[in-house]
């Protein structure tokens, strides 16, 4: 993992970013983590995300993404979102915030939110998935109350607060009669009281266990008046009362349910009776009272509502959360979202967990990162596998423990309300500030922001850039520093007159490392030297012209000023790197293939070959041809039967495929692994589980990209140890199979060897052709049995010829690389073409 250290409040105040992120520890419950950067950006309008990385002293990590949001920055508010705008539904927080986005409205930023339903049905069979456990209001429409847990709000004048909400004064009024209006889609209406059902809830009132005992009317808005949370609104009775407590809920009405007999809060009529008492064309006036701090009733108006549990910041001093409920004290990813003391700027924060680099954390330890971003007040909401922090501009930015965001039931966004424009009136650098090692480059990444803030490019090109002397030459068109300075100076860039600056240090004693000091080569493929420095826990790749390169013997292989190998004949030679007082060399190996097909082990003696096996006996093994072997053994047992072949033997130069061809006779296979070992001795192997056809030659062909990245040098040479046979013959019967060659294929070098038809190819495997390479003219053989239908490809996809038989004709093809595939009635194959 690449991190940068936060730097001096001198670098800081240029770059505009928090003194608090200054720290580079940060206690944990008592517990002092180190602490580093990994990533601050402007996301959004008065927006920052930031990626933190925390290690303990025990050396257990913790990735912390967070976002903090000045919601006086015009045009912004934040907006909760209830999935599919019902009370059931299970969204992406990434598609709630695109569904709801429009071209004068964008969610730029957000989390998930409450916990939620995870099934159940009511009682029409609607799903029920995805309801909040606790209060949620949109836009301030009520989709749930409830006088539980805590909650994130934001009231109609935007104020933001972490309480609780208590909704249980409300009142229904009809004339003289007054009830208490207690609650909006509770799935258990509270008692002495009445609730309302919209049409956003299960599609009818799912109070079975009251028939009886409760009473029901429709109702709808009247005209001119709004649902809005906190407010007061009437609404015109449609029905006459029924006790069924299963009412469908009209569509954009409601359902009026009253049960209790006693009248309580500032009741004067039971609610069972005045639900009883309605009669169709009533109008109920309801005032829907919601307040904050039970014990000096403070009045909000909420515009968002999202609920979480427990709260965990308070007053800016962490809570003793973990009593409250029964996960908070154990390690799980998290997501909180908190308020600053002045209530200008909301945190809403993801820890990962569960997984080999982030631990997760409790809740209380999550409190303490919440402060640490600036929350003075906190809560935790829905956590494991539904925490996402989601950006409009970068997509999903943690990574959620079930390997891919969630679907969940309500989520809190940042949103700015203007025009869409694409017009770039600001430019940023995506990084907030770079240390280099003399004489690496670095070519950054800019952002394009509107007039608006919103990002409107992530990869911007066209800037130019200018550093003074000391920090380096700027190259290639003005898109890159050629770090040749030292110290630490601002690089500047500009688009279209826009202007952004970044803090670089270049560190002038960093010593050159050569990632491989050997390296085997052919003379087909050159090896560019890698040569890197390192800057903290950077290695940043330096600027291979600045050295002096030299090779010890040019008839072996050469170096040009680049630093770029190339292989001429086989042997070993030394390639030199000089700059100033530092010299390294590389051992340059070349190994020049000059078969298609060779050997594994030619001349094979299979004395330096050996057999072992579990339930087998009487096992052997000849030699076959120069590169080939024939195997017997006897079955002993139709259980936990195998037959290892081993030998460690190194390939040849970097093959591109390994090969064997395999005779079974009339033994049955269940399945063949093949292993290999790199030469920095990771262990690698290939299960094939495909059946084999019996007293014929198969040809199993693996690709080594299936074992290895083809690029990566330091993977060479691959040493070749073991065959695993797994029987499936019956107890006591005699095998001898055959394996007429097991060879490295090199793609380089035609194959110029007929009767390749007679071979039964392995469907799981790549198709072969012969020859390839090929010239250009000169048609390639399929090796099928009956004619099939095939496709030539570009490596960008394009269809460059087709047709059908088992003769691909060549002429007009240019030289390069390209995908044949074939669709026969076993599926389809495809194999890598290369033409000369």
């Amino acid at each position: 993992m690449k991190k940068l250290l936060l730097g001096t409040l001198s670098i800081l105040s240029i770059l505009g970013t928090s003194t608090a992120a200054a720290q580079n520890t940060i206690d944990l419950i008592g517990t002092t983590y180190s602490l580093d950067t990994i990533f601050h950006a402007k996301v959004g309008p008065g927006t920052t995300q930031t990626h933190l990385e925390l290690i303990s002293p025990a050396g257990s990590r913790l990735q912390v993404f967070y976002l903090t949001v000045d919601k006086t920055t015009p045009g912004v508010s934040m907006r909760a979102v209830c999935s599919q705008d019902k009370v059931a539904g299970l969204e992406r927080p990434s598609a709630m915030a695109k569904r709801k986005s429009d071209s004068n409205q964008l969610y730029f930023a957000g989390t998930n939110g409450d916990f939620y339903y995870t099934g159940g049905y009511a009682t029409n069979g609607s799903v029920q998935s995805g309801t909040p456990t606790s209060a949620c209001v949109a836009d301030r429409e009520t989709y749930k109350t409830a006088n539980s847990n805590y909650q994130f709000s934001v009231d109609v004048d935007g104020v933001a607060r972490v309480s609780r909400l208590y909704n249980y004064n409300g009142t229904a009024t009809l004339g003289d009669d007054v009830a208490s209006f207690l609650g909006v889609n509770v799935a258990s209406s509270p008692n002495n009281g009445i609730t309302l059902y919209t049409s956003k809830y299960w599609g009818s009132s799912n109070e079975t266990a009251r028939a009886g005992s409760c009473a029901e009317v429709t109702a709808e808005l009247v005209e001119g008046d709004s649902f809005y949370a906190g407010g007061t609104f009437r609404l015109k009775v449609t029905s006459e009362p029924n006790s069924t407590g299963d009412t469908t809920i009209p569509d954009g009405g409601f359902v009026i349910h009253g049960r209790g007999t006693s009248a309580k809060y500032k009741a004067n009529t039971a609610a069972l009776t005045f639900v009883n008492n309605l009669k169709v064309g009533d109008i109920v006036e309801f005032d829907n009272v919601v307040y904050i701090d039970e014990s000096t009733p403070t009045r909000i108006y909420p515009a968002q509502v999202v609920s979480g549990n427990p709260k965990n910041v308070g007053g800016g001093e962490t809570l003793d959360s973990e009593s409250e409920r029964g996960d908070a004290s154990s390690l799980h990813p998290r997501t909180g979202i908190g308020v600053s003391q002045t209530g200008d700027s909301i945190i809403m924060m993801v820890v990962d967990g569960r997984s080999t680099i982030s631990a997760g954390v409790r809740t209380s330890q999550l409190a303490d990162i919440m402060r640490h971003a600036g929350a003075y007040e906190a809560v935790n909401l829905d956590g494991g596998g539904s925490s996402c922090l989601y950006t409009s501009a970068l997509g999903v930015r943690n990574v959620g423990s079930d390997g891919n965001e969630r679907a969940v039931g309500n989520g809190i966004f940042a949103t700015i309300t203007a025009p869409e424009d694409n017009v770039i009136t600001e430019i940023r650098f995506e990084d907030w500030r770079k240390d280099l090692p003399k004489y690496s480059t670095y070519t950054p990444v800019f952002y394009g922001y509107n007039q608006y803030g919103v990002v409107v490019d992530t990869n911007l090109k066209g800037v130019t850039l200018s550093a003074p002397q000391e920090l380096g030459e700027i190259i290639e068109d003005g898109a890159t520093l050629f770090a040749n300075g030292a110290g630490c100076h601002l690089l500047t860039a500009n688009y279209n007159g826009l202007t952004a600056s970044l803090v670089v240090t270049v560190d002038d004693n960093c010593v050159p490392v050569f990632r491989h000091p050997k390296v085997l080569l052919d003379s087909y493929v050159d090896y560019e030297a890698d040569v890197y420095g390192v800057v903290g826990d950077y290695e940043i790749a330096l600027k291979n012209s600045v050295f002096n390169w030299n090779s010890d013997n040019e008839g072996i292989a050469t170096v040009d000023e680049n630093g770029v190998v190339h292989g001429v004949q086989n042997g070993v030679a030394n390639i030199t790197g000089v700059l100033g007082d530092f010299s390294d060399q590389i051992e340059a190996t070349v190994e020049i293939p000059t078969k298609h097909y060779q050997g594994i082990d030619e001349n094979l003696d299979p004395s330096t070959w050996t057999l072992s096996g579990s339930n087998v006996e009487n096992y052997s093994i000849a030699a076959l041809g120069t590169e080939g072997m024939t195997i017997n053994y006897t079955v002993l047992s139709s259980r936990k039967v195998e037959m290892l072949v081993s030998k460690n033997v190194a390939s040849w130069a970097r093959p591109d495929s390994l090969c064997i061809d395999i005779n079974p006779g009339s033994a049955k296979i269940k399945n063949m692994t093949f292993y290999v070992t790199t030469n920095t001795g990771e262990e690698l192997s290939y299960i094939h589980s495909n059946s084999l056809t019996a007293d014929v030659v198969n040809r199993i062909l693996v690709p080594v990209d299936t074992f290895i990245d083809q690029s990566d040098m330091s993977a060479y040479p691959i040493t070749f140890t073991q065959i695993r046979i797994v029987p499936q013959d019956a107890a006591n019967t005699e095998v001898s199979l055959s394996l007429p060659r097991v060879s490295w294929v090199y793609n380089v070098i035609p194959n110029d060897e007929s009767g390749v038809e007679s071979v039964v190819a392995d469907n799981s495997n790549a198709l072969l052709l012969t020859p390839n390479p090929v010239k250009s003219g000169t048609a390639v053989k399929l090796n099928l049995g009956t004619a099939v239908k095939y496709s030539v490809n570009s490596l960008n996809g394009a269809v460059v010829l087709k047709g059908e038989g088992l003769e691909i004709p060549t002429d007009g093809l240019a030289t390069g690389v390209y995908i044949v595939s074939v669709q026969t009635d076993s599926g389809q194959s495809s194999a890598r073409l290369v033409v000369l």
